[in-house]
């Protein structure tokens, strides 16, 4: 699997009503998305391959897409003003490679850098699984397991890094976000067609989207799985 630049990722993604976008209607909390300009190449990213085809026209392989059932939400140990943070440091150093971001959070909290930063080799996954000392990717489909379905979850995040494996050989940053999008009516149509498949449930989709977001269920705080348009199951879909 190609290694994922966090700033690259944080494009908000879209699988419920309508398809697969990059953006939404709107933003809650505090969920501002970043552009997705990155700085210079990162290692098994973009601007390895001068006159790389962006996006491949290569079939991707299943086994690089490998996805874990997240790791169980332990509330309280980042806090929303660590969300915060975790933006401004992004948006103030657009250079930063997912190491950068880890040690960021690192030494702002080492408690909070535990629940986000895992071993990828682990039972299940946490928002940012890590082998090698590498980010392996950013556990976005975490955030729609939790709260929706594991197999919403799992396909999700499929069809996220199919964008990224397709698009791995970009030869500037810049390219990325366009890649991405071409991609998912491309050579990632597959896994884009069963998320939006897998994934049914409007709700889940407006809170959930982004790596911040897999983030603030799994480490900030307990939040109750989202009931489906009709489901009067009284279940509150979070603490907000």
């Amino acid at each position: 699997m190609k290694l994922v630049g966090f700033w690259l990722g944080l494009a908000v993604v879209a699988f419920v009503g309508g398809g697969v976008a990059a953006g939404c209607t709107g933003d809650h909390d505090t969920r501002v998305i970043p552009p997705e300009e990155g700085g210079p190449p990162r290692e098994g990213g973009p601007g390895t391959t001068p006159g790389a085809t962006c996006p491949s026209d290569l079939p991707i392989d299943p086994k690089d897409l490998v996805w874990k059932a997240p790791r169980s939400p332990q509330e309280g140990k980042c806090q929303d003003d660590d969300i915060v943070a975790m933006k401004d440091y992004l948006a103030a150093n657009p250079s930063a490679s997912n190491e950068d971001f880890e040690n960021f959070v690192k030494n702002r909290d080492a408690t909070c850098h535990d629940c986000i930063f895992a071993d990828a080799d682990g039972a299940t996954w946490s928002p940012a699984p890590v082998r090698g000392g590498k980010v392996v990717t950013f556990n976005v489909g975490a955030c729609f397991a939790i709260l929706g379905s594991e197999a919403c979850g799992a396909t999700v995040q499929n069809a996220w890094d199919c964008e990224f494996e397709a698009c791995a050989l970009c030869e500037a940053p810049s390219a990325v976000a366009s890649c991405r999008e071409k991609s998912r009516t491309g050579i990632c149509r597959p896994y884009e067609d069963r998320a939006k498949t897998e994934c049914v449930n409007l709700a889940v989709d407006e809170v959930c989207g982004t790596p911040l977001d897999s983030i603030r269920v799994q480490c900030v705080r307990k939040t109750a799985p989202v009931p489906e348009a009709g489901d009067d199951g009284g279940q509150d879909a979070g603490t907000d």
